[in-house]
C-alpha cells in the first residue's frame, strides 16, 4: 500500500505510481496462485502413519577455489563425495547449503573471498544424491545477480531443488515443497551476513535476507502448506564454537512460530545441537566440502533426522571429516578407553 504521503498529486506521476501497484498486485496474486499449485501437487497422497524415511543434512558445500580446481586436475566432478556418496544417498532426503554460485556467466563482485563453481559440478551433487540445496547464503552474490539466477535456473533444470534465493523476492521467500511419499516437507532458507545488498527485490533476482519479522510471517504462511517445515539458515560469527544469545533467541521463535526444524550454517566449525519445545535445533553443522587449513575446519556434523508419518521424531548427530584432498568421509569412531589399572586387551583381526 502506497503511503498518503506518496499519493500521485500530477497525472505525469500516475503511471510511476501505477507502475508500482501493478508489481505488488502481481506479487501479493502470483503468491496465491503458487500457493494452491503447491497444495494441489503435494497434498493428494495419503501417507502411511507408519512410514518411516530419512532426511540428512550436512554443513557447506563449496565447489570452488582448491576444490573445483581438485576436481579439474583428477576430471571427476563425483570427486569431494565418492568416500560418502553412500552414506548421503541411502536418506530419502539429502540437504546441503552450496556455498557458491554454480555457473559460467556474471561478473567478480571482488568480494574479500569470491566463489564460482563450474556448471559441470552439478552432475557431482546429483551423484551424491543431494535433491534440496540452501543458495541463501553470502556467497551467492560473487559473481553478481546473472550468475545467482543463473545457479538457480541449473538447478532446477538438473531436478534439483534450490531454496533461498530466486528471480525475486516472492521466489526467494516461497517455501520449496517436497512431497516424500505424501508427506509435504516444506524448505524455507534465509542468509544474514552481509552484503545485504544481495537480496531479492519485487523485481529483481537475490536472496532470502534474514530479518526476524519477515521470517514469522514466511513460517505463518508456510505451515498450512505443510506436514513438515524446515528452516536453513546462514547466520552466526565465523569460528565461534557457539551461538550468541541473538540466534537462541530467534531460533526459538521460529520454533515458536511453526518450524519443525533449524539447521544452520556458516561458522565453518560446528555448534551445539538443543532439543527445544520437543524439536531440534542445529545452530551449525560446519563445512561439509571445504578447502579451509585450519583443523577445526576440517570435522562437521550431518544430522540424520527420522521422519514417522507426518512428524519428525528423531535427530542423530553424525561426524565427518574433511581430508587433505577436500574428500568428506565417516570419521571413524574412537577407540575405547581402558579401565582404570587395566591394560587394554588386543585381538587378532
Amino acid at each position: 500500500m502506497l503511503p498518503h504521503s506518496q499519493a500521485p498529486s500530477t497525472q505525469k506521476h500516475f503511471p510511476m505510481q501505477l507502475s508500482r501497484i501493478v508489481k505488488w498486485m502481481a506479487f501479493a496474486f502470483g503468491g496465491a496462485v503458487l500457493a494452491s499449485a503447491a497444495w494441489a501437487q503435494v497434498s493428494a497422497a495419503t501417507p502411511d502413519p507408519n512410514l518411516q524415511q530419512t532426511l540428512l543434512f550436512v554443513g557447506d558445500v563449496m565447489l570452488s577455489r582448491s576444490v573445483g580446481a581438485k576436481m579439474k586436475a583428477v576430471k571427476d566432478w563425483n570427486y569431494p563425495f565418492e568416500k560418502i556418496a553412500d552414506t548421503l544417498r541411502a536418506a530419502d532426503l539429502t540437504y546441503a547449503n552450496l556455498e557458491c554460485p554454480v555457473s559460467d556467466i556474471g561478473a567478480n563482485q571482488h568480494h574479500l573471498y569470491s566463489f564460482r563453481a563450474d556448471p559441470q559440478v552439478i552432475s557431482g551433487l546429483k551423484f551424491a544424491g543431494f535433491s534440496v540445496l540452501g543458495v541463501a547464503n553470502n556467497h551467492m552474490y560473487d559473481w553478481g545477480r546473472p550468475a545467482l539466477l543463473d545457479t538457480v535456473q541449473r538447478l532446477r533444470q538438473a531436478g534439483l531443488h534450490p531454496v533461498g534465493a530466486g528471480a525475486n523476492e516472492l521466489e526467494a521467500h516461497y517455501p520449496e515443497i517436497v512431497n516424500m511419499k505424501g508427506v509435504r516437507v516444506a524448505f524455507l532458507a534465509y542468509v544474514g551476513i552481509p552484503p545485504q545488498e544481495a537480496s531479492a527485490d519485487a523485481d529483481q533476482p537475490g536472496v532470502a535476507w534474514l530479518e526476524g519479522d519477515r521470517v514469522m510471517s514466511d513460517i505463518r504462511f508456510a505451515r498450512p502448506l505443510a506436514d513438515v517445515l524446515i528452516v536453513c539458515l546462514h547466520w552466526g560469527t565465523e569460528y565461534a564454537p557457539r551461538p550468541d544469545r541473538k540466534q537462541v533467541d530467534l531460533a526459538h521463535q521460529m520454533i515458536d512460530a511453526g518450524a519443525d526444524l533449524v539447521v544452520g550454517g556458516h561458522p565453518h566449525v560446528v555448534q551445539p545441537c538443543e532439543f527445544y519445545h520437543g524439536h531440534w535445533i542445529a545452530y551449525s553443522l560446519g563445512n561439509f566440502i571445504f578447502d579451509q587449513h585450519w583443523p577445526s575446519t576440517h570435522h562437521g556434523l550431518m544430522l540424520r533426522v527420522t521422519l514417522t508419518g507426518r512428524q519428525l521424531t528423531d535427530a542423530t548427530p553424525i561426524p565427518i571429516t574433511i581430508d587433505n584432498g577436500f574428500q568428506a568421509f565417516l570419521t571413524p569412531p574412537a577407540p575405547p578407553k581402558p579401565e582404570k589399572g587395566k591394560a587394554p586387551v588386543l585381538r587378532a583381526q
